[in-house]
């Protein structure tokens, strides 16, 4: 059977089996596609005719190859093609077809990431600006500072802040149910800053928008506009977070997951552990949370230090 359709197979099931996200599939179809181009070009069109060879001068390409932004590709970019890849061929093997073993197709070694946090005060200096800036409606104020105290507060990546809808919102303890990546459920929760950003952007939205069930909405200017409430795109939140950084001179690479990495910052510099971060967040595998391993180990020191500096022999 032809490459095109095993993929087509393949996106079926992440849809349909596996309860992947849109996002998920779409940017798993995007980088099959990818590798479908470079198929083509070397005149192979079945999946049983990929092998090492072909996949080693794929990787080559993808070396050789630009982002979006004009900047060499990435490791993890480069990485994240093979890891669809493998997990395609999985697939296919589990059907029954005879492919390339995906277990042959290593990731390159990526260096260790930084990881980029915001302290309270400089969360506190965003919502200042925020509510301070006399061209934008007051709505918008109350919705802008409650998106950023729920993603600081909470963890939640920007696609499930994006899909959080009122009813997930439990009333009595701030309690939030949130659907991650594979449709898993997991339990966080928001802090009372949050909460009561939250209360006063809903109660200032009153019965305008009240049957759109999205907790954050787009509120036009023109209210005489119909149809003026949208649900807020990825874009529209990543723009509000650069504009309010840029103008007080935060020169870190602030994007919406830089609340996630600050949420679990902040849980184990004040006592929490990989554990309890990896379900918060909603980690699969404990080997991702391992990226803030540098700040608990941190903790751990200024503990020994407390405890032993200044001790008598």
């Amino acid at each position: 059977m032809s490459y095109v359709r095993d993929v087509e197979d393949f996106l079926l099931y992440c849809q349909l089996t596996k309860q992947y996200s849109e996002n998920t599939v779409r940017n798993y179809k995007n980088t099959l596609d990818r590798f479908g181009d470079f198929l083509e070009k070397n005149k192979l069109v079945r999946t049983n005719q990929i092998d090492m060879d072909v996949v080693n001068k794929y990787r080559q390409y993808l070396g050789k190859k630009e982002s979006i932004r004009k900047d060499a590709l990435s490791l993890k970019a480069q990485s994240y093609q093979i890891v669809v890849l493998r997990s395609f061929l999985k697939f296919m093997i589990k059907n029954g077809a005879l492919v390339l073993n995906p277990d042959r197709l290593e990731l390159p070694k990526t260096r260790s990431r930084r990881i980029e946090f915001l302290s309270d005060n400089e969360i506190k200096s965003l919502i200042s600006a925020i509510l301070n800036d006399t061209t934008v409606p007051e709505i918008q104020k109350k919705r802008n500072q409650a998106i950023i105290l729920t993603m600081f507060g909470s963890g939640l990546r920007l696609s499930e802040l994006l899909g959080l809808k009122k009813s997930d919102v439990n009333e009595e303890d701030g309690r939030l149910m949130i659907e991650g990546k594979g449709g898993k459920i997991r339990t966080t929760y928001l802090a009372p800053a949050a909460k009561q950003a939250i209360d006063t952007y809903l109660e200032l939205r009153g019965s305008e928008d009240n049957n759109n069930p999205y907790l954050f909405i787009s509120h036009s200017k023109n209210k005489k506009r119909a149809n003026a409430a949208k649900p807020l795109t990825s874009r529209m939140v990543q723009m509000l977070i650069k504009k309010y950084a840029n103008r007080l001179g935060i020169y870190k690479r602030i994007t919406p997951h830089t609340f996630r990495h600050s949420f679990a910052t902040k849980l184990l510099m004040k006592g929490g552990d990989l554990r309890t971060v990896q379900t918060l967040l909603g980690h699969a595998n404990i080997s991702t949370t391992q990226i803030y391993t540098h700040i608990s180990d941190k903790r751990i020191k200024d503990i020994h230090k407390q405890v032993f500096d200044g001790q008598d022999d």
